[in-house]
Formats: structure tokens, C-alpha cells, sequence
């Protein structure tokens, strides 16, 4: 049986409710609160956006940006956000100006560009891009992820899923489709660009918080295969071959990426991105890219966080 809020957007929607009908469409996508059923629910936007609706016609833009049961388009993902704008929709309006950067015309070309690598090391495989990102997409950044933060947390070793540890004290939010933009999609293209790795071995970015005193001790970004659990992990996923972060703010002390083993330790200005392959040439764990994220001894710390994947997600 439909929950009664589900029947009540139904009979809305059927009246021709375009509100009710985008809301129906959101829910069915994304699974909130009512089982997933992600065509209805992007036929309900499509129709929705067709008929003008500025929100249904924002989340259209999304649908293009990250090719949700359609093709992937960042040119069609432009033209609905622009569409959105003009339809009154204030967050496609504040979102297309940072895309803009001052001009007239949105250069998807130019937003998925990555500037040329400081290279820092060899063996292992790190490099520095300074002023990856702007201070406007850092500032976004943050404010689309800061809402959803929990505690941080690890694999298990001993079982699916994911646990609470002493050694990471941080907190983190996902950027899911409920949270996304057409701006991460073309940071996304950008961390690509920049690792030359397809954004289909990405997995679900993260926005990582570190309030003072908050840290991640020492630890490999890779999985090892030590026990049962963990192989099946590499076997499902495939192995987390880089780690891409993107510094999105500096006024804090303290707070280094530090590299004990190789006596590397980085803070990045805002914006700058820190890229570093997490395994060797031949594919194996590279145990000198064993890290911890510092505690903060003043301030705040934010990070955007990329791990990708060895193979397609």
C-alpha cells in the first residue's frame, strides 16, 4: 500500500499540480521515503519541466549533467540550468553565475580544464594543482554539503560495511543526486582531466570536516586484501587507485596532509588540489602513500574528497 503522503502527491499531480508533480518526481528518483522508481520518477520531472516548472526543469539540468537515465550532456545540462534561471528558480540563478565567472557565456571547456601538475614525487605518485578550484566553487562547495555532516567512518575488516574508529575523528557529508550541481559535475570532469581517469570510476564525492583536534591517523587510501571481507570489496569495487582533495579553505592552523614515510607533509591554499595514486605501476598497494589528515590546532577545516576506483563503479 502507498504511504498516504505518496497517494495525496498523486492526486495532486494528476490534477495538474506542477509543484506536486516535481515533488513526486524527487521522491520516486531518489527513494525518500517511498521505494525507488527512478523512470516514473524521471518521466514525472521531464513532464513537470516541460511545462515550465523552474524546479523540475533545474533537477532536468542534473538528469543532463550526470546522464541519470539519459545520455550525459554538460551542453544540455547548461541550457536547462540557464532555462531554470530564467524561470525565476534562485539556486539555478546562483549557480549559473558562478559558472559564468564574470562573462557572458558558460566555457564548459574551459570549467573542465585542470591546470599543469607541480610534480612532487615519483614513487610514489603525487602531484599538486595550485588554484584548482575558485574561491566562489570552494565557498559552493562547502555550503552544499555542510548540512548533512556525520561522523566519519572506516571499513570494516571483519564485515560489510563501515564503522566508527578512535583513528578518524573527523566528520563527512556525501554529494548525491539530493545535494549535487552542475557545478560538481564539472568539477568532476575537471579531478578527471587532472588524473586522467573517466569519471565512471569515481565514487560518491565527499566533503570532509575537521573542527580542532579533530584527525585521521596514519592509514592507506587502498584496500587491502588481508582478510575475506576486504578482498571482496577489491573484487566488487575494484581497488581505490588515487585520491584526488581539493582544499577548500585555509584560515586554520595546523591541519597537514601528512606523508610520514616519504617526510611530505602539504597545505593546500584554497583551492589548490592535492592528487596522489594510492598503488604502484604494476597495481599493488603502495604502502609509502600511507597518510593522515592532521589535526587542526586553530579554525576549521574543509576538504572536498575524490577516491576513484581501479575499473568503473
Amino acid at each position: 500500500m502507498l504511504p498516504p503522503t505518496l497517494l495525496h502527491l498523486r492526486a495532486r499531480a494528476s490534477s495538474g499540480d506542477l509543484d506536486a508533480l516535481t515533488a513526486l518526481g524527487r521522491r520516486l528518483l531518489l527513494g525518500d521515503g517511498v521505494p525507488a522508481a527512478p523512470q516514473e520518477g524521471v518521466a514525472c520531472l521531464n513532464q513537470a519541466a516541460s511545462r515550465g516548472h523552474p524546479e523540475a526543469t533545474a533537477l532536468h539540468a542534473l538528469l543532463a549533467a550526470f546522464g541519470v537515465l539519459r545520455p550525459r550532456s554538460l551542453a544540455d545540462a547548461v541550457t536547462c540550468l540557464r532555462r531554470a534561471a530564467a524561470l525565476g528558480w534562485t539556486p539555478a540563478r546562483e549557480e549559473l553565475q558562478l559558472l559564468l565567472r564574470g562573462g557572458t557565456d558558460v566555457n564548459v571547456a574551459g570549467l573542465t580544464a585542470a591546470p599543469a601538475p607541480r610534480i612532487v614525487s615519483e614513487s610514489p605518485r603525487i602531484r599538486v594543482f595550485e588554484r584548482f578550484a575558485t574561491a566562489a566553487e570552494c565557498d559552493w562547495l562547502i555550503e552544499r554539503g555542510r548540512h548533512n555532516l556525520r561522523r566519519a567512518l572506516v571499513y570494516r575488516r571483519d564485515a560489510d560495511g563501515h564503522e566508527a574508529s578512535e583513528s578518524r575523528t573527523n566528520t563527512e557529508s556525501d554529494y548525491t543526486f539530493g545535494n549535487a550541481s552542475v557545478l560538481l559535475a564539472l568539477l568532476r570532469d575537471r579531478i578527471a582531466a587532472a588524473a586522467d581517469i573517466a569519471t565512471d570510476h569515481f565514487e560518491v564525492a565527499k566533503l570532509l570536516h575537521y573542527e580542532p583536534g579533530q584527525e585521521f591517523k596514519p592509514h592507506g587510501d587502498f584496500q587491502e586484501t588481508t582478510t575475506p571481507t576486504l578482498a571482496r570489496e577489491v573484487e566488487r569495487r575494484g581497488q581505490r587507485v588515487a585520491t584526488f582533495l581539493v582544499y577548500l579553505n585555509d584560515d586554520y592552523e595546523g591541519g597537514e596532509t601528512d606523508f610520514p614515510r616519504i617526510h611530505f607533509r602539504y597545505k593546500g591554499a584554497r583551492g589548490d588540489a592535492l592528487l596522489f595514486f594510492n598503488v604502484d605501476a604494476a597495481g599493488r598497494p603502495d604502502f609509502n602513500t600511507i597518510h593522515a589528515g592532521a589535526p587542526t590546532t586553530r579554525g576549521e577545516k574543509w576538504l572536498f574528497s575524490q577516491w576513484v576506483r581501479g575499473r568503473p563503479v
